[in-house]
Parts: structure tokens; C-alpha cells; sequence
């Protein structure tokens, strides 16, 4: 996210792409629990089954001191497994000043998916940002944290959004009743080349406890265009191992195609690498 303005609750609350088979799972469930590596590095499946699948890897792009880059897991039988962001140590070492002007969105990195998560899932391509002060409202997500944009509108088309003063009609457009779960609050304004958020208000962090890491839903004249886990730096750099339900919407747009119902966050410790990843498919 952006320099998101204060949040009134109202009361409520990773050269070109390369493709790896994977060949072990017993293996890989002996030394990660319920975590299975994919292929030579990570990808996740929670699943008992043996299925075989592919990696196909998006390019890989330098990040502060690490590289990061997409991948994606796909059945044998072409069925979408898992989409997600691998990052280096590296990445969550560095810091980065504020770029331009009191753009406290830090520093971001487009993250191109492979042509075979496009054709199955809704998503076209990746960002994944640093927010070294974090963002409003205070006390919530004003600490140091990486927000992962997953973004269902094509490049150009969202590199077109203006700011919120230019297209205040299209911001305030918002989904109709059922594109988005219950209990999401949707934060003032919006963000250029991004949209408006929306924040989950049965989340830790506005109950009571500290901001590790949570899922936001965005939307631009009147669709959800993008889906977005983030998490602290703190948070990713612990290696702590996360399985979380995303709250679902009643209705999707694009239907036909598989979306995530699951997010999760963990650390490879024999490759020294992060992952943060979305799973569970299911066809809508």
C-alpha cells in the first residue's frame, strides 16, 4: 500500500522462466512438516497426495541487497497449485530511504509471472514493496513491512490509475455487495497505479495486538483488482511458519479461473531463502 491517509473505522473496526519437476514429496515432508519444496527451491503444497507438478519460475530481480522473483506450481493434469514470491535473505536486510518527494511507499519491484499462471489464474503480474516507516493509520501499520501485491488488471492498464484527486469518481466506485468478505473497511482516498484497500477489521491488529501480518483486498472503479498479503519486516525475518485462511467474497470476477484460498509465509533454512505464497485453489 500506499500512503494510506488516516483510516476512520467508523466504530467497526520471484533467465527467463524456468520450469523444475518435482520428484520427492516424502523427502520434502521429512525435513519441512507440511510444507513441500518445490523442486530445487520452494513452493507450497499442503497436501497429503503425491501429485507430481512443475515450478515455472518468473525473472528474477534485484531487491536491495537480495534478488526476488515469481513462481508458480502446476499439476500435471494443468491445474494451478500455488502462485507465490521467493526473496533472498538479502532483500530484508537493506534499508531503503523514501523516494521522491514524501512518497513514503518506499521501494517496489514488478514481479512478471510465467504465460502458464496467467492462463489459469486471474492474476497478470506481481509487485513486492518495502515500507520502511510503514504507512497510516498510526499505530497500526506505521512500522517497517513488505506489502505483496497480486493484481488482477493488466500491467498498463493499472500503471494508468491516476492519483485520487484526478479520478475521485472511479475510487469511490466501489465492488458491489459480495465481491468482497464481510468486515472489510475501505480506507479514504486511494492510491495511484493501485487503487483503493481494504482492510480486514477482524485482524490482530485491530483488536488489540500487534500488526505480523495480514491480507488487504483492493479495488478501482468498481472491481477488486488486486489481492495483498503483508507482513513486518521483524515478522519475515523470525522465519516464523504461516498457514492462513483468506476470508473469501460470495461472488468473483473473473470466474472460470482458480483463486487462492489459503495464504502462507515460511523460511527455507537449507537455502536461506523466504517465501510467501498463496494456495488452496479453487475453481470459480
Amino acid at each position: 500500500m500506499k500512503k494510506l491517509t488516516t483510516i476512520l473505522l467508523a466504530g467497526i473496526l520471484f533467465s527467463a522462466c524456468e520450469k523444475n519437476s518435482n520428484e520427492s514429496f516424502k523427502d520434502q515432508l521429512a525435513t519441512q512438516g507440511k510444507i513441500i519444496i518445490p523442486t530445487e527451491e520452494s513452493s507450497i503444497i499442503r497436501s497429503s497426495q503425491e501429485d507430481q507438478y512443475n515450478t515455472f519460475y518468473g525473472p528474477a530481480v534485484q531487491f536491495g541487497e537480495g534478488h526476488v522473483r515469481s513462481w508458480v506450481n502446476i499439476s500435471h493434469d494443468d491445474k494451478p497449485l500455488a502462485i507465490g514470491i521467493e526473496f533472498t535473505d538479502g532483500v530484508l536486510q537493506q534499508q531503503h530511504e523514501h523516494q521522491g518527494g514524501g512518497d513514503d511507499h518506499g521501494h517496489e519491484v514488478l514481479l512478471h509471472l510465467h504465460q502458464k499462471a496467467k492462463a489459469l489464474m486471474p492474476f497478470d503480474h506481481l509487485t513486492m514493496g518495502f515500507m520502511e516507516a510503514g504507512h497510516p493509520p498510526p499505530g497500526i501499520y506505521s512500522v517497517p513491512h513488505f506489502d505483496f501485491h497480486f493484481y488482477k488488471m493488466a500491467l498498463e492498464e493499472r500503471m494508468a490509475i491516476p492519483s485520487y484527486p484526478q479520478a475521485m469518481t472511479a475510487f469511490n466506485n466501489n465492488p458491489s455487495t459480495g465481491y468482497l468478505p464481510p468486515a472489510y473497511v475501505k480506507a479514504p482516498a486511494g492510491e495511484a497505479q493501485m487503487g483503493a484497500h481494504w482492510m480486514d477489521v477482524l485482524s490482530p491488529e485491530f483488536n488489540g495486538q500487534q500488526f505480523t501480518h495480514t491480507f488487504v483486498y483492493g479495488s478501482y472503479d468498481g472491481k477488486v483488482n488486486f489481492l495483498e498479503p503483508m507482513a513486518t519486516q521483524a515478522f519475515l525475518r523470525s522465519g516464523t511458519t504461516v498457514h492462513k485462511a483468506i476470508r473469501q467474497p460470495q461472488f468473483f470476477d473473473p470466474i472460470n479461473t482458480y483463486y487462492p484460498t489459503q495464504y502462507n509465509i515460511w523460511k527455507n533454512e537449507h537455502n536461506n531463502r523466504h517465501y510467501l505464497a498463496m494456495d488452496q485453489m479453487v475453481l470459480r
